[in-house]
């Protein structure tokens, strides 16, 4: 049976599997057509070309990024590009993030001792997580925080719940996320991806971050990303119909995967549920079913 898979993630950046251990199961699957999108990276998907080599597998050159859309965070899957440009939007991009990461740390922090919390004198930004999710980490981690949440609030706190009561719009920790904007990745890849579509637009990509909402995935659409990831493991079969009746009302593009990082847990590669293939996709220069 031949199969697709559009979103892939290797140990290139939050995935468990090296690039050949990848490839080896794509090439039992016998997939038709497969795309490596590691998180704000592109350095495996020549390696997944390379080992792919002579076994009929097209390889859709894809990464997905992460960017600011309002007040929220939300991952763009660019698909269909030459490597290395996009290796250098990639670079610029992360430079900028990285940059805008040590000042947000800085002020949140801040703002969170003001607030009567206790942050780690020692805590940095991590690349691959928000800035306000590292500091709730180290705030629930600390015994002191949680004694003044059991008082205050009676129960112990999560992330989640340090975010929505502290650092959400409007609360007294709150600063504007790091990162570049849906515009710029719009602006920076217009004639270099030819496509540019919406991650998994019921998932929060972050526990600090909210869904979208079918007016904001129309509202993306209208500002310039080309489609939408219809087919995936966390997206449920009542918003899988509504999504593809956005790709159909909207004629835009649409994709699906696994979504798979190598977990034992993980949906396997070419499904997007247990039981449930990915049956199509569509995007500019590529076009396939199951049923073809």
């Amino acid at each position: 049976m031949s199969g697709f898979d559009l979103h892939l993630h290797s140990a290139h950046s939050d995935g468990k599997l090296s690039v050949p251990e990848i490839a080896l199961i794509i090439k039992e699957k016998k997939l038709e057509y497969c795309a490596l999108a590691d998180h704000n990276s592109v350095d495996g998907i020549q390696e997944l070309i390379n080992a792919l080599k002579g076994s009929g597998i097209k390889v859709i050159p894809a990464a997905e990024l992460t960017a600011k859309y309002n007040d929220n965070e939300v991952h763009v899957l660019a698909y269909d590009f030459k490597i290395d440009l996009v290796a250098e939007i990639i670079k610029e991009r992360n430079e900028i993030v990285r940059s805008q990461k040590v000042k947000e740390m800085e002020v949140t922090i801040n703002l969170s001792r003001e607030a009567g919390l206790n942050v780690s004198t020692e805590l940095s930004p991590n690349e691959k997580q928000p800035v306000s999710l590292t500091v709730a980490l180290d705030v629930c981690a600390n015994s002191a925080n949680q004694n003044l949440f059991l008082n205050k609030y009676g129960k112990q706190f999560i992330p989640e719940d340090v975010y929505y009561e502290y650092q959400a719009p409007g609360k007294s920790c709150a600063v504007e996320r790091s990162g570049v904007t849906v515009e710029w990745l719009i602006q920076k890849f217009k004639g270099i991806a030819q496509d540019l579509i919406i991650a998994h637009p019921f998932v929060s990509v972050s526990v600090v971050t909210r869904p979208l909402n079918e007016p904001e995935i129309n509202d993306l659409l209208r500002i310039g990303l080309t489609g939408i990831e219809v087919y995936h493991n966390n997206t449920a079969a009542e918003q899988i119909d509504l999504l593809k009746r956005i790709a159909m009302d909207k004629l835009v593009h649409y994709t699906g995967g696994s979504d798979f990082h190598g977990k034992k847990t993980d949906t396997p590669i070419g499904q997007y549920g247990p039981a449930s293939f990915v049956p199509s996709f569509y995007l500019a220069n590529y076009k396939a079913s199951l049923n073809s």
